[in-house]
């Protein structure tokens, strides 16, 4: 699929999202009451490695090779004031959660050692798509004695503000998307404007119908929590390639030739697979057609993205991204 990006913009969806953080700092005696004064420091980050995350999420949605630095391990490296760096480990997997406009991503890391130091700067280290990306970096000064513990938490919100003609919704967890209950299909995938954009989706079904999160939002655009909070932590592997997805700057956009009434997309599907699922639905005729294997139904899972466009006629339909720091 070959695309006009002159005409492209003009159909687009659009979406803005500022990325902010701040690192906060722990310190409390080892093995004393609760009730003994902890000392909590915390510091506004600088984000450095947004461009690295949005080439990542290329790779695992559209099979893109990955351009960007890279580090040895996820964590949050400390750089003492004698110079010596230590990389502490996440003690859990990265906390996503959510407000009403935004996505939140917190990273946890802790030193219980007898080590005595005073850092003086830190990096966020995350990983998507098997790699390690640093992402960002603070200056928070915080002294450990060796009968304390140090707990550092790395938070960083992506606040949205969706344009009047989609919505951001918030999930908590992963949800299911597209359409489910069909019954099965055969052939190639007929409902699409142009026939170059039938051949983007090989695995055509039958008497489908909306399921998931798109059933409850059915006759609207949206994105989820889950597209962004995926983009800074993930575990996916590298996608197949397609040309449902670029990103120019720090601007992403997902998008498809225009098919029928609903175009979706997600990091997965029902098989399990995890790295770029995309399927166009038409209620009308109850077809669905998938970019993945039709011995499965179309359902992407977790879903990023719905497009519902009842009146488009020809041309490109998706999302327009803008990340700002």
């Amino acid at each position: 699929m070959e695309c006009n990006k002159l005409g492209l913009e003009k159909r687009l969806l659009k979406v803005k999202a500022k990325v902010t953080g701040f690192l906060i700092a722990k310190i409390e005696k080892r093995n004393a009451p609760e009730q003994v004064i902890v000392t909590i420091k915390n510091k506004k980050n600088t984000i450095t490695g947004l461009q690295y995350l949005l080439n990542a999420f290329q790779t695992y949605m559209s099979g893109v090779t990955y351009v960007g630095a890279t580090a040895t391990s996820p964590g949050i490296i400390i750089t003492t004031s004698s110079g010596q760096q230590i990389t502490l480990s996440f003690v859990n997997t990265p906390a996503p959660s959510t407000t009403s406009d935004s996505a939140i991503v917190s990273f946890t890391v802790r030193d219980d050692s007898a080590s005595s130091y005073t850092a003086s700067s830190e990096q966020l280290i995350t990983t998507s798509v098997g790699h390690n990306i640093p992402i960002a970096t603070a200056n928070l000064s915080v002294t450990k004695n060796s009968d304390e513990i140090l707990t550092m938490t790395w938070v960083i919100t992506i606040s949205i503000s969706p344009s009047s003609n989609i919505t951001y919704i918030p999930t908590l967890a992963p949800q299911y998307g597209a359409a489910g209950f069909c019954g099965g299909g055969s052939g190639a995938c007929g409902i699409c404007v142009t026939s170059s954009a039938n051949s983007e989706y090989p695995n055509p079904n039958s008497s489908c119908s909306l399921y998931g999160l798109s059933s409850q939002y059915s006759n609207s655009s949206y994105v989820t929590t889950q597209l962004f909070t995926d983009i800074f932590y993930n575990t996916y592997s590298t996608g197949t390639s397609n040309s449902f997805t670029y990103v120019s700057g720090t601007t992403l956009v997902i998008y498809t030739e225009y098919c029928s009434t609903y175009f979706f997309a997600g990091a997965g599907n029902d098989t399990g697979s995890r790295g770029g699922s995309f399927v166009v639905f038409d209620p009308s005729s109850k077809t669905a057609c998938a970019s993945f294997s039709s011995s499965y139904a179309p359902v992407v899972y977790p879903i990023y993205v719905q497009i519902y466009s009842p009146s488009q006629t020809s041309s490109y339909v998706g999302v327009q991204i803008e990340f700002t720091t």
